[in-house]
């Protein structure tokens, strides 16, 4: 019971500061104290602090030497990394699908894909749908250590998507790009699903690059 309250806590912790960032409560560079967050979750300081470090090491948050923790500031480099990672992981861990997969589970993706263009207009919604769809393809991974390291990733990779969501496709070009993995997915060729993957997610990083370019 305690393993589990415990376990509670971390997650309450982790999520308000994580969603307090992907809203931009927080801002780049902003700092996150201790004491009101504290006080605003009725909890200790010592989960604070430990929850804080645990994003740090996502890589969303920043600790500096003498001044504190602060929203991290992530560059290219970062993005393309985390990008490249998230595919290469997924896309292994979507071989499993090519062997297991019944007609069942490609109906359902592709009726992910219907419900997203229902909400065309609803950013929230349709990144919602978008997450399920990507974890519905890796129901039959078992590499526990991998799919607990692709769930970190996600949480950096969301951040970066939700940012940048209405500039990177139209959903027009959102369906076609889940279409095509769909098509990849129905020829259970291991190899082709695990490129297809890898490669939707390495095009992503690169649009999210050109447009912090454009940006800056």
């Amino acid at each position: 019971m305690l393993i589990k309250q415990n376990e509670s806590l971390k997650n309450k912790v982790i999520e308000y500061i994580y969603e307090a960032v992907l809203n931009e409560d927080y801002l780049k560079g902003e700092q996150i104290k201790e004491v009101p967050l504290s006080n605003n979750l009725k909890v200790s300081r010592a989960p604070i602090r430990e929850e804080l470090y645990e994003l740090v090491s996502l890589g969303i948050l920043e600790h500096i030497e003498r001044r504190g923790v602060f929203v991290k500031e992530i560059n290219n480099k970062d993005i393309l990394d985390t990008y490249a990672a998230k595919g290469l992981l997924e896309g292994y861990l979507a071989r499993s699908f090519a062997v297991n997969a019944t007609e069942y589970d490609i109906y359902k993706l592709e009726k992910i894909i219907l419900e997203m263009s229902d909400h065309a207009n609803d950013q929230k919604t349709v990144a919602k749908l978008g997450s399920k769809f990507h974890k519905y393809y890796i129901k039959y991974a078992t590499h526990d250590f991998l799919i607990e390291s692709l769930g970190k990733l996600n949480k950096k990779s969301q951040l970066l998507f939700s940012r940048n969501w209405s500039k990177l496709y139209t959903m027009n070009e959102i369906k076609k790009r889940h279409e095509k993995i769909v098509s990849v997915l129905k020829t259970r060729d291991e190899k082709n699903i695990e490129e297809c993957i890898k490669e939707h997610y390495i095009q992503t990083g690169m649009k999210i690059v050109q447009l912090n370019n454009l940006k800056g």
